[in-house]
């Protein structure tokens, strides 16, 4: 699976579901695949001032959410350029991350991936919609 950046930052800094989905792979259960691209995304987007005052608090660093991040992940390496989001074709990233990686999920916070659906074999689905799979999948 592929985890874009917004459910990244939810997991990193204000857990929830975001959580659980990074903790079920850290309990190997479930793969997470990130690419160079969606690495710089998630460093870039933490020092944002507001999510940098929210994590500093915690006593946390940029560092320490990275490590975190690529600690439960395995690299891919993006090999298909894609235009399936034309609204905003930055998130095409992620498509092309799970594309690289065979991945059968991409799980986003993002409205314009969200809307896709699926694309070749990758079901892109909300954090909610994700976690209910991985409760069935416990069962």
């Amino acid at each position: 699976m592929v985890l874009d950046t917004n459910v990244w930052v939810s997991a990193l800094i204000w857990g929830g579901k975001p959580a659980e989905v990074v903790k079920a792979a850290e309990d190997r259960r479930l793969r997470i695949f990130i690419s160079e691209e969606i690495v710089g995304e998630i460093s870039r987007v933490l020092e944002y001032p507001k999510l940098k005052q929210a994590y500093l608090g915690g006593g946390l660093g940029r560092r320490d959410l990275m490590e975190a991040v690529l600690k439960v992940c395995r690299f891919v390496k993006v090999t298909k350029k894609v235009n399936i989001v034309e609204e905003h074709p930055a998130d095409n990233k992620f498509i092309e991350c799970a594309l690289a990686a065979h991945a059968d999920y991409l799980v986003s916070g993002d409205k314009h991936l969200i809307k896709v659906a699926r694309h070749e074999d990758i079901d892109i689905v909300s954090v909610g919609a994700f976690t209910d799979i991985l409760a069935t999948l416990r069962n």
